[in-house]
C-alpha cells in the first residue's frame, strides 16, 4: 500500500493514523504536491487531512517526547524523509519511552541526524538573514535554505520587528512568510514580484559594505574557512560579500 498525502505535517500525521487504524503498513508515503509516477501494480490509498487525527498522532508523540524531533525532521530535504519518520514512530509505539535512548538504533540515528540538521539550519538562518526596505517601507529578506526552516524561523522575527510589516521569500521550496504587524503565515510564492529597494536602502547598503571592507584584514582572508563555516547558499544574501 502507497499513502498519498497532502505534503503538510498534518497531513503526515494523518496518514500514521489511518495505517493504524486500517492496520496496514505502508510501502512508501508519498507527497501529491511534489508528483509521483503511479504504478499498475501498486494499491494507492489517498489520505484526507484532519485536525482530529494530526491531534490523536501529535498526543501520542507528546507522550513520547519526541514532537519537536519529529517536526524538525520531517522539515529536513532528506528524501523519503515520510518512511523513515513512520519508522520511528512506529518503533516509538513499541518500546514507549526507551525510544529517545536507543541512539544506536538506525532509524533512532536518521531521525536524529535530520532534527539535526534542520534544527542547525534555523539558528544560521536567524542569524544571516538580510533584511532590506522595499519603497512601500516593508522588509524584505530571500533565503534558499537546503531544510524547509521557513516556518521555524517565522516567530523569531515576527517578535523581533513586532511593528514592522514584513516578507521572507524561501527560494528552494518557493514559499513566502508574510507578516502584517498582528499574525504571520505562510503562502506560495507563485507570482510573487517584490518592490524596488527604497532610495535609503541603497545608500545604508554601500556604507555597510563599505564599514565591512575597511575592517576587513586582507592578509587574513580564508575564502576555504568562509565557504566550511558559511555555506554559498547564505553568502549570495550577504550585501557585504557583494
Amino acid at each position: 500500500m502507497i499513502y498519498v498525502y497532502d505534503g503538510t505535517f498534518e497531513g503526515f500525521l494523518s496518514v500514521i493514523f489511518d495505517a493504524y487504524s486500517m492496520k496496514i503498513q505502508p510501502n512508501n508515503i508519498v507527497s501529491s504536491t511534489h508528483g509521483f509516477q503511479m504504478s499498475l501494480t501498486e494499491e494507492y490509498f489517498h489520505v484526507k487531512t484532519t485536525e482530529e487525527k494530526s491531534d490523536r498522532i501529535i498526543a501520542a508523540l507528546e507522550k513520547l517526547g519526541v514532537t519537536e524531533k519529529v517536526t524538525f525532521a520531517f522539515l529536513s530535504w532528506m528524501p523519503e524523509r515520510e518512511m523513515a519518520l513512520f519508522r520511528y514512530i512506529a518503533l516509538g509505539f513499541r518500546v514507549k519511552e526507551k525510544l529517545t535512548h536507543m541512539l544506536a538504533d538506525d532509524e533512532v540515528r536518521k531521525v536524529n541526524d535530520m532534527a539535526n540538521q534542520t534544527g542547525q539550519e534555523k539558528k544560521k538562518w536567524k542569524g544571516f538573514l538580510r533584511f532590506s526596505v522595499m519603497e512601500n517601507r516593508v522588509f524584505f529578506a530571500e533565503m534558499s535554505p537546503k531544510n524547509n526552516v521557513l516556518t521555524l524561523i517565522m516567530p523569531h522575527f515576527s517578535r523581533r520587528f513586532r511593528v514592522k510589516p514584513f516578507l521572507i521569500h524561501d527560494q528552494t521550496y518557493r514559499q513566502v512568510g508574510v507578516f502584517d504587524t498582528r499574525e504571520w503565515c505562510v503562502v506560495p510564492s507563485e507570482g510573487l514580484i517584490p518592490p524596488d529597494m527604497h532610495s535609503d536602502e541603497l545608500k545604508y547598503r554601500h556604507m555597510w559594505k563599505t564599514f565591512y571592507d575597511s575592517t576587513a584584514m586582507a592578509e587574513r582572508t580564508n575564502l576555504k574557512q568562509r565557504q566550511q563555516v558559511m555555506p554559498l547558499r547564505y553568502q549570495k544574501h550577504l550585501v557585504e560579500l557583494h
